[in-house]
């Protein structure tokens, strides 16, 4: 892979936007407050620097995120006219099962899911499984953070879930690697589930404290159409700026990590905090990568993306819908992000 090459003072600027983005969101309680729109002007910025604007970037911008937004919307709809019975159906799985293995299960069956069906869907599923669950706040964080670890790991499987998935098969479709709708799952489901099932556990011990007295409630009172419409549009704004700093950042990306190895490439890819994961991989992937580069380039993307709220779609829409900001969410989901790397580079350096 070749490095492209960048202006210097275009790479300079961008490292300013990258250092500006990792740090107000935890140490600016406006900013944290108000993320989406902070995370619009970084992009903004960003793609502004990098001279991508264009009226077909414009159009892509602000169509990106429709689908998104749209099963969001739909998806919350759904849950606050048919709460009742559906919960009645969540009930009865928690009633067969001490708190602790019931949130295991549910966040294993959501990870090894989302694959097929979206991201967006298993979010909202856990985060409406947690509004109506009486647990402490920490143990809501923590749970939360260890689902959407679990999530984005998942997604992975497929080319259905996450554009990710998809970017990897269109990528390798050709000689040498002839990927097909199962290359990802054949590949890759070793390497995911054991983490998946790891973190399901995590998941389960933080609810261990609920111990017998869990209790859920069926919400009496409906959100109006106006909330609802109004977290759409918070989403809407979220996705809207990813792609904005995806793309901004993208010759930062390509002149700095696409030439790297294996490897040097997994930790490089710590980077998917910040950057869409679906961007890096279409920098990275070429079709003569080889299946060892692969493993290493794909496991970072999606080991990395949820130690930051603004790093992966699932963190987004959970992190709305439960109301969590960006420091409560960095406090627990950077020391799993990095113990996650951790062992996966360790085991990787000894099985490949």
């Amino acid at each position: 892979m070749e490095t492209i090459a960048v202006p210097l003072w275009m790479n300079i600027l961008l490292g300013i936007i990258v250092v500006n983005l990792l740090v107000w969101p935890l140490a600016s309680r406006w900013v944290e407050s108000h993320l989406e729109l902070f995370l619009l002007g970084v992009g903004a910025a960003a793609v502004t620097v990098s001279g991508g604007w264009s009226v077909d970037f414009l159009y892509e911008t602000l169509n990106y995120p429709v689908n998104v937004a749209f099963i969001v919307l739909i998806v919350s709809v759904i849950f606050n006219n048919y709460s009742r019975y559906i919960f009645r159906v969540l009930f009865a799985f928690f009633k067969k099962l001490e708190p602790r293995y019931s949130f295991a299960v549910l966040i294993f069956l959501l990870g090894m899911t989302s694959s097929l069906v979206s991201v967006t869907v298993s979010a909202l599923i856990l985060a409406e499984v947690l509004k109506v669950v009486n647990l402490e706040r920490t143990a809501t964080v923590r749970i939360t953070v260890f689902a959407c670890y679990a999530i984005g790991l998942g997604a992975v499987l497929t080319p259905l879930a996450e554009p990710l998935g998809l970017s990897i098969n269109n990528a390798l479709s050709g000689p040498p690697h002839y990927a097909d709708f199962f290359f990802l799952l054949k590949h890759f489901f070793w390497w995911i589930a054991p983490a998946v099932l790891l973190l399901s556990a995590a998941a389960g011990f933080s609810a261990r404290n609920a111990g017998t007295t869990l209790q859920m409630h069926i919400r009496e009172d409906k959100e109006t159409y106006a909330s609802m419409l109004r977290r759409t549009l918070h989403i809407y704004m979220f996705v809207a700026a990813l792609n904005l700093i995806s793309t901004g950042l993208r010759p930062l990306a390509q002149s700095t990590i696409t030439h790297l190895g294996g490897k040097v490439l997994f930790l490089a890819n710590a980077v998917s905090v910040i950057i869409d994961n679906a961007t890096l991989a279409a920098i990275e992937i070429v079709p003569s990568i080889s299946m060892n580069d692969l493993v290493y380039m794909v496991i970072g993307l999606a080991a990395f993306g949820s130690m930051l709220v603004q790093g992966n779609l699932p963190n987004i829409v959970a992190a709305e819908k439960l109301g969590i900001k960006s420091r409560e969410w960095a406090s627990v989901a950077v020391p799993t992000g990095l113990v996650l790397m951790g062992g996966y580079f360790i085991i990787l350096s000894i099985m490949l």
